[in-house]
């Protein structure tokens, strides 16, 4: 989840979207959804579901995941990002171990 600046909600949920275009027809994404919550609009949500782990791996070594991670940057708050499997979740330490290759 990503807190955009009250004037950047436009900018970065157009960004999402861009994102989310490209990462659709990639082998094993199943969706990707971009929302906004009632309560909180500034607030984005960008999901993404993929068959399996190693598709999920495959996609944080990309240059797709790169270009999330920047737009994460533009939170006005720490973005939260977590890594949901069916018998955990992880946070953003698995994407870094990931690309380090653990």
């Amino acid at each position: 989840m990503l807190r955009a600046v009250p004037d950047q909600t436009r900018m970065l949920t157009d960004a999402l979207q861009v994102l989310a275009q490209g990462v659709r027809s990639v082998p094993g994404c199943l969706s990707v959804e971009i929302y906004k919550t009632v309560a909180t609009p500034h607030c984005l949500c960008y999901d993404e579901i993929w068959e399996s782990e190693a598709s999920l791996r495959r996609m944080i070594k990309s240059r797709h995941f790169s270009q999330l991670a920047s737009l994460m940057e533009l939170s006005s708050h720490p973005p939260v990002c977590e890594f949901r499997f069916i018998s955990k979740t992880q946070g953003i330490d698995f994407a870094d171990q990931v690309r380090r290759g653990c």
